[in-house]
């Protein structure tokens, strides 16, 4: 009844009704999308040609045919174009995430973004059309999201529902920019959001034992805290020696060495290949930094680093990556390491750490804290912190500008002695 057809990289719709030919684009070039719009109008001439839709007498047939019976001749700017049919949430963001490029996005920026959008469908609606999304829809979606419950059962932060709009407006100019939707996302600046909460200054282990002991603390609070922690040098220390000493699987101390050394995230040590150990350096490979590029920096190696990389090339368990975990299921093979998954890397960090005084360290991210506060506690400078952990922006840096404390001091002493 109907048929597909590419001709110019974009699919195509042809077909018959009331026994005329109509060929519509149908300003897609994602075949699965296509074929979704193709079997959707099938079902839709189905329907009235059996009388379940009537065809108002103003339609525009291929155009209200291919927006599910909904849309008539007065209801778009440019008949016969699939852009204005209407597209629900559901849709739009299975297209996104059907055409996603592999390797375009960190595997942790890919599961923060279908939690956003698990949050938009169940507050909003999945089947709601984004030109019934205006200013009042985000309000209200601003509003009931607030009353919701987050992680360890503290209320959504505002961080957080900014953070699912930006989402939003991410998938939406991607559809836009395809033909897929032609209305405008409001500016998120102009959507009421609740007064946010500036987060706690990064802490020692001390700092924080200290508090939770004289301020008798909810729960709640002191798990923010823990949240803010950082370790200090002579901790890092002793951490490392303790994973050295507990860890169950050999890829987890030279990884913790790795990030608590150079501040390098989880997703980073993951990718590492160990062609990326040089003499005094260990070049990280970015995917955050700039934006659709990937890119390296370059961080040297402190004499603890070298070392316990030497020691764990010696007994890698084969295969291209830094870190790799044997593989039992091709054990009886030289090479049979394979990559460390992310859930892997956080269940043995968490796993090595539980019943000890560093249980309450919250992840891999922790190490990375650690390393910025130390440089920055040592008065260390900014541009030399920027370049080894990759920072970009200036709210990245206002976090750890408290622990410059000589400076500070110099500053104040300088002036009033």
């Amino acid at each position: 009844m109907a048929s597909l057809e590419n001709r110019t990289g974009y699919f195509n719709v042809v077909f018959r009704f009331g026994g005329k030919k109509y060929t519509r684009s149908l300003s897609t070039d994602d075949e699965k999308e296509a074929n979704r719009l193709l079997a959707n109008l099938e079902q839709t001439v189905r329907d009235v040609k059996s009388g379940r839709i009537s065809l108002p007498p103003d339609a525009d047939i291929p155009t209200f045919l291919l927006s599910d019976g909904k849309v008539t001749s007065t209801q778009v700017n440019l008949i016969g174009s699939i852009s204005q049919v209407r597209t629900s949430l559901r849709s739009l963001f299975e297209s996104f995430f059907d055409t996603l490029p592999d390797d375009s996005l960190e595997p942790s920026t890919i599961s923060q973004m279908k939690t956003h959008r698990n949050n938009l469908f169940r507050v909003l609606g999945s089947e709601t059309f984004t030109d019934e999304i205006d200013l009042n829809t985000l309000d209200s979606y601003s509003q009931k999201r607030r009353k919701d419950k987050g992680r360890r059962n503290r209320k959504v932060s505002a961080s957080t529902i900014r953070k699912e709009l930006v989402t939003l407006r991410r998938v939406w100019q991607w559809g836009k920019k395809r033909g897929k939707i032609a209305s405008e996302l409001p500016e998120i600046r102009d959507v009421q959001l609740p007064k946010s909460t500036e987060r706690p200054a990064f802490q020692t282990y001390n700092e924080i034992t200290l508090q939770i002991e004289q301020d008798d603390l909810t729960q709640e609070r002191q798990n923010e805290l823990w949240e803010c922690l950082y370790l200090g040098t002579d901790e890092i220390d002793e951490l490392i020696q303790y994973v050295r000493e507990k860890a169950l699987h050999t890829f987890l101390y030279p990884m913790v060495v790795a990030a608590a050394h150079t501040g390098a995230r989880r997703s980073e040590l993951m990718r590492s290949q160990l062609t990326d150990i040089r003499d005094d350096v260990l070049i990280i490979r970015e995917k955050k930094r700039r934006r659709g590029q990937e890119s390296t920096r370059r961080v040297p190696m402190s004499n603890i680093l070298k070392e316990t990389l030497r020691e764990w090339k010696s007994e890698h368990p084969g295969g291209h990556q830094t870190f790799a975990i044997e593989d039992s299921a091709s054990r009886q093979r030289p090479g049979s390491g394979r990559s460390v998954s992310r859930d892997e890397a956080h269940y043995h960090f968490k796993g090595v750490l539980k019943d000890s005084k560093w249980e309450v360290i919250r992840g891999w991210h922790c190490l990375r804290h650690s390393f910025i506060s130390n440089l920055a506690s040592h008065s260390v400078d900014q541009r030399l912190i920027d370049e080894f952990v990759g920072h970009t922006t200036e709210e990245m840096r206002r976090r750890y500008r408290h622990l410059f404390p000589d400076v500070k001091r110099a500053a104040i002493t300088n002036v009033f002695g």
